[in-house]
């Protein structure tokens, strides 16, 4: 008797993620960013922090990131697999952490605390310090509406 395509090992299978996930991560990361965006202390200490600091920070927003998005939310998986970018990169931690970063940067331009005459290395420092908060946002928005389904 032939096996059916259908009979795949649930450990073979890979979680889901659609656009329904990249909209929810979105909305948190805009949310997360937009909280944080207007406290002059992420003007002033922008101002303040080092490369060192800028790489840390990114470190600490990929780790929280994936924290909440798998060791909290691990129970939903079950035995399927993380969706994984270039092999070891799991996608939604990524994705939550681009949509931080584009919603900082352009939450930044559009109040006008970075303009074209900003220099470059500020404007990093600024859109890592709130990309932080930014993910940690999204990443929970995310893992909330996936526990709904």
């Amino acid at each position: 008797m032939a096996m059916k395509k259908t009979d795949v090992n649930a450990a073979e299978q890979e979680e889901k993620f659609d656009t329904r996930d990249i909209i929810q991560t979105a909305v948190g990361s805009f949310a997360g960013a937009l909280t944080y965006a207007y406290q002059t202390d992420v003007i002033s200490l922008s101002s303040q922090i080092s490369a060192m600091h800028v790489l840390l920070l990114i470190i600490l927003g990929i780790i929280l990131s994936f924290l909440i998005a798998y060791s909290i939310g691990v129970r939903r998986l079950g035995k399927k697999k993380m969706k994984m970018a270039l092999g070891f990169i799991p996608v939604r931690t990524a994705v939550h952490y681009i949509s931080a970063a584009v919603f900082s940067v352009v939450l930044l331009y559009l109040l006008g605390i970075n303009t074209a005459s900003t220099p470059f290395a500020l404007i990093v420092k600024r859109v890592v310090l709130l990309a932080l908060p930014a993910t940690v946002f999204g990443s929970a928005v995310d893992l909330i509406g996936s526990q709904k389904e």
